[in-house]
């Protein structure tokens, strides 16, 4: 068997499989390119299969001139195929390519098809070559001169396409230089099989080795790329997943900030409702208790004094409960507002109070401290956590009577207000103490903490600026201290307000005409005998749109309300006074248990408004009504004497007149 034929079968084999990778890579958006190469391959597999053809014929003496014709116009085609290939971009797209390399790929495919239709290039009969060295006799037919002449043709357009890849290689692509290296051996296996064809030189045809020569580091160079696409999909796949995990987690967990927050907005609401049914009830309570304390017939009575004090510390301790469980849930606490954290750790101390009941002592030394930026109800939730775990960790080592648990408020040597809890329990693990804060650390896993406390309270320090550390105590027990910045001490409103002169003071004596508006009878009628017990002239109303109606044909000096009422509320009372009696909108004290509705709150914080919270003492209401009508007096006599016109002064002495 001829050693061509199977140097050409050997060939044609490589190109097919170059050729279907090269179509199966194509498909791919990023690897249109490729489809020209599978152009390049097919061209190559043609060459090929006419040289085994011819090798086929030649061992069985058959003529086959036309071989070297058809090879002649396939090289020339594979040639354009290169040209086109080297200087395509990589989505393989025709106008990409220079209009130069186009039109010089087509011509010489024309001509050379041309030149071999008409004739003009012929092929000589062969010659018998004896090569000796490999034992073996080749019959090599010749062009004619202008055959050898037309050779030249694919050789200047492979010249061409190495100069593509010289651009390439310079462009810093990656397997361009090994391309390279190809081109130059098959550009030498084609000058060897020229040379045979023109019978410069006796010896077998080689170019198809130099199809694979430069055809392998091609295939190499797209397998490698796919390889690297296929890695790359890979990472971005695991990216993609650990994404769409975090995401998910973050989802999740948004969630279940957003269920936590709807949770605690329903419980303020709740607690907002449940505080006004309790507020209202304490508000008569105290105003009746007032009564019966200044009653002529129950003052030389020491028992009866001594019920009604306790009966005031009764009232005192329900609103405190009430207040701390309104602060601890109170909704619409985004805006941070200058805060004692005195008040804070008091509000958490009574939210706390149960622990103590199962005898716990808890010792308070609450300095003054400067003011910190924050929001109450977190901070409170953020106090609360050291005094329960302080107390449930007293609890659980046994005998409370001979421990305490200290709460102390102070300054820091920087300026900065702190809170420091400090329990007499077993203290923190040694081995989760540098850990305290983080999520899931716990001290208490053997009766189901679940680690997320201290770590909610670190994030609520951290949000306000602050820091938080846990330390064990020499005398056992653990601390915990909270430390937050300082904000300066805002100016008081009669720092602000310029003072005024005396003479523009309110000088009548007249009782203090109030419009009372409340819709518990019990609450109504009380605050109606204290405010008179104090002097002042007040009209009840348990409607708002009756208490509307009065005033179309009467006035007053001043409107109450309660907040949360049937039919009319607070609120909506307040907009339909500002519309009928602009001027009692602007003395409007709102005398409120609580608010539940986005609407009250707003009223609430409207700085136009008074807010009083129930329950008040008699006297405390009486004087915060008055002072509320002399502000009104005041702010309406500085603005008539700023609307007086000034009076020209004088003409200087000894003007013309």
């Amino acid at each position: 068997m001829s050693i061509e034929f199977i140097i050409a079968i050997i060939s044609i084999a490589l190109q097919c499989t170059a050729m279907a990778a090269a179509w199966t890579l194509g498909g791919a958006i990023r690897w249109r390119r490729a489809r020209w190469f599978t152009a390049v391959t097919f061209t190559a597999g043609c060459y090929s299969g006419a040289n085994a053809v011819a090798a086929w014929q030649g061992m069985h003496g058959i003529n086959f001139d036309w071989v070297m014709s058809t090879n002649l116009v396939v090289a020339t085609v594979h040639a354009a195929t290169w040209l086109i290939f080297s200087f395509i971009d990589d989505q393989g797209r025709w106008q990409s390519v220079p209009s130069t390399v186009r039109w010089a790929s087509l011509l010489c495919i024309a001509a050379t098809l041309l030149s071999v239709v008409t004739g003009v290039v012929q092929v000589s009969p062969p010659l018998e070559v004896h090569l000796p060295s490999l034992g073996v006799d080749i019959l090599h037919p010749q062009f004619n001169m202008t055959g050898t002449l037309f050779t030249l043709l694919p050789f200047t357009l492979f010249f061409a396409s190495a100069w593509g890849y010289v651009r390439r290689v310079r462009a810093g692509e990656r397997g361009a230089g090994a391309i390279l290296l190809g081109f130059g051996l098959f550009l030498l296996f084609s000058f060897e099989e020229a040379a045979v064809a023109m019978g410069w030189i006796d010896f077998i045809y080689l170019a198809d080795l130099g199809y694979v020569a430069v055809i392998a580091p091609v295939s190499w160079q797209m397998l490698s790329a796919f390889r690297d696409d296929a890695n790359q999909l890979d990472q971005l796949s695991t990216h993609l997943a650990d994404e769409v995990r975090h995401r998910t987690e973050e989802r999740d967990e948004a969630r279940r900030v957003l269920l936590e927050q709807e949770r605690l907005a329903a419980l303020g609401r709740l607690a907002a409702g449940v505080g006004h049914e309790i507020n209202n009830p304490l508000q008569y309570l105290r105003f009746n208790l007032e009564e019966l304390r200044d009653h002529e017939a129950l003052a030389s009575d020491a028992e009866a004094q001594m019920a009604i004090t306790q009966a005031f510390e009764g009232v005192d301790r329900i609103r405190q409960v009430v207040e701390g469980l309104r602060t601890y849930v109170r909704p619409g606490a985004d805006k941070m507002v200058p805060l004692d954290v005195r008040e804070v750790v008091q509000a958490a101390i009574r939210v706390a109070a149960p622990q103590w009941r199962q005898g716990v002592t808890v010792a308070t030394q609450l300095d003054a401290v400067p003011l910190v930026n924050g929001h109450e109800g977190r901070l409170v939730q953020m106090v609360l956590n050291p005094l329960v775990n302080g107390a449930q960790a007293m609890l659980a080592r046994g005998d409370t009577t001979r421990m305490t648990l200290t709460v102390t408020t102070r300054t820091g040597a920087d300026g900065w207000a702190e809170i420091a809890v400090a329990d007499q329990g077993t203290g923190f693990a040694s081995s989760v103490i540098a850990r305290l804060g983080e999520p899931y650390v716990t001290t208490k896993a053997t009766t189901g903490g679940t680690g997320l406390g201290l770590f909610v309270a670190r994030g609520i320090v951290e949000a306000h600026g602050g820091t938080i550390t846990f330390r064990n105590l020499p005398s056992g027990g653990a601390s915990v201290l909270v430390r937050l910045p300082a904000v300066p001490a805002p100016k008081s409103v009669a720092d602000r307000r310029t003072p005024q002169p005396l003479a523009l003071l309110p000088r009548n004596t007249k009782p203090l005409r109030v419009l009372l508006v409340e819709d518990d009878l019990a609450a109504l009628h009380a605050l109606e005998r204290g405010l008179v017990i104090e002097g002042l002239e007040v009209v009840g109303h348990a409607n708002a749109r009756d208490a509307l109606t009065w005033l179309g044909t009467n006035t007053v000096d001043l409107v109450v309300t309660d907040l949360m009422m049937p039919g009319m509320s607070g609120s909506q009372f307040a907009a339909r006074l500002a519309a009928s009696h602009p001027g009692l909108r602007e003395r409007l004290v709102v005398l409120t248990g609580g608010a539940a509705a986005p609407e009250e709150e707003a009223l609430l914080r409207d700085p136009g408004v008074l807010v009083l919270g129930k329950p008040i003492t008699r006297q405390e209401l009486a004087s915060r009504l008055r002072a509320r009508v002399a502000e009104a007096v005041v702010a309406h006599n500085v603005v008539e004497v700023a609307a007086e016109p000034v009076p020209p002064e004088p003409a200087a002495a000894g003007a013309l007149s």
